[in-house]
């Protein structure tokens, strides 16, 4: 019989932190469009894991889990728990019409225990294939310790800076190694027009 699957939950006690852009590309957002928010990931001691026959983090590594509502971070199994985010995960967002932003949350889940506190925050265009990707931007995000596999987090898009009905790259990146990534489309409307033009009463009297 196998061991019973121990539950957990990903806590808030660690805040992942947004300092200043690492780079950014000539067509980078700028900082007020991406705000980083919400909490990293804390591990499982490995006895817990081992207990549990392994964590979330060792199923779903190197992917990053994206929603435009707030993900869930307690879990009473790792393979349930890892189900839950695969059917959560979304491959688009779209623009609010009168706010022209969304706010995209995810988490990024490693396959190993990064031995750093800091790790960058990347986005690229990948619209004309991922052979020709460009730089969106890229900034450091802090975790709250060394050592840890899952990072919880939230980016506020703007389409005035993060063109509506691309194709984008989203990743986590070390010492510019991908720890985790997802392909994500940003949906937008454009502006309708009538293609009637109205004249106010003077340019009327005008054109009589």
């Amino acid at each position: 019989m196998s061991s019973p699957q121990k539950s957990g939950v990903y806590g808030s006690d660690r805040v992942a932190v947004v300092d200043k852009p690492a780079s950014r590309a000539s067509r980078g957002l700028s900082r007020r469009a991406i705000v980083l928010g919400g909490s990293a990931g804390i591990l499982l001691s490995a006895l817990d894991a081992a207990h549990a026959g392994g964590a979330p983090e060792d199923i779903l590594k190197g992917q990053l889990i994206i929603n435009d509502s707030s993900i869930p971070t307690r879990w009473t199994s790792p393979s349930a728990y890892a189900s839950q985010l695969k059917n959560l995960h979304k491959k688009y967002v779209t623009y609010d019409k009168k706010t022209g932003k969304v706010q995209v949350y995810y988490a990024a889940f490693f396959a190993r225990p990064v031995n750093d506190v800091q790790v960058n925050f990347v986005i690229y265009d990948i619209t004309d294939g991922l052979a020709n990707k460009s730089k969106k931007g890229s900034w450091e995000a802090f975790m709250g310790r060394k050592g840890e596999r899952v990072l919880f987090n939230s980016v506020e898009l703007n389409k005035e800076e993060l063109e509506m009905n691309k194709k984008y790259l989203f990743t986590i990146e070390h010492k510019s190694v991908i720890l985790a990534k997802s392909e994500l489309i940003v949906k937008g409307e454009a502006p309708k027009y009538s293609g009637k033009v109205d004249f106010n009463e003077d340019e009327a009297k005008k054109k009589e």
